[in-house]
């Protein structure tokens, strides 16, 4: 959620002999509470950057990790009685990602500001998008099916932003995104990163269908 400064305002209140009457009588006579203007969100905050008047994201913390295991690759059966040598060509692209859900791409300022503060402050290469395509040869035993399984070395950042507007957007010339992370490929360490050669007996089915 975003947020911004508001100021305290007053209220006087009146009350004359008809208002306590009416208020001895129930509240159902009470007029509802007056309902405020929605502020932006968080994604329009962002967007907003390409136009602000100063538009900078403080990094609180930085770490590296491994993503969760998927497959790469197509799926290679062998339906022969010897094991088989079968090579897997794959192609794996990892893009950035972030708490708000706004793409992240050099089209949005927010991107160039967010990848060079990350950069100053924890001296690690920053990349929005990265693609690894490789080839790899796997033993498959007999009657069995084999295939790739990729965890892409990640990185992830978290911190606030701060933007700033000539202009009151949205009623206030200043706005924070709080808790905000962001995720990425590391190539810095690619030691988080790992591809393992799986395989596993083919079931019924799967001699039916292939073989």
């Amino acid at each position: 959620m975003a947020f911004a400064h508001r100021g305290n305002g007053s209220t006087r209140r009146f009350r004359t002999a008809g208002t306590l009457a009416a208020l001895t009588m129930g509240a159902s006579l009470l007029a509802a509470p007056q309902a405020f203007a929605a502020g932006p969100t968080q994604a329009e905050l962002l967007k907003a950057c390409d136009w602000a008047s100063l538009c900078n994201f403080h990094p609180q913390s930085y770490w590296g990790y491994t993503g969760p295991k998927h497959q790469v690759g197509s799926t290679a059966y062998n339906c022969g009685s010897n094991t088989n040598q079968h090579r897997i060509d794959w192609s794996d692209t990892t893009s950035a990602a972030n708490t708000v859900g706004v793409s992240v791409s050099a089209s949005y300022k927010f991107s160039l500001v967010f990848e060079a503060s990350v950069e100053t402050s924890y001296s690690h290469t920053w990349e929005n998008s990265h693609t690894d395509t490789e080839s790899n040869t796997i033993n498959i035993s007999p009657r069995s099916v084999g295939w790739l399984e990729r965890g892409t070395s990640k990185q992830q950042a978290k911190g606030w932003w701060e933007i700033q507007f000539k202009n009151k957007y949205y009623d206030h010339y200043v706005w924070y995104i709080y808790d905000f992370q962001q995720s990425g490929f590391n190539k810095d360490n690619p030691s988080y990163g790992y591809v393992n050669f799986k395989d596993r007996k083919m079931t019924s089915a799967e001699i039916g269908a292939h073989c």
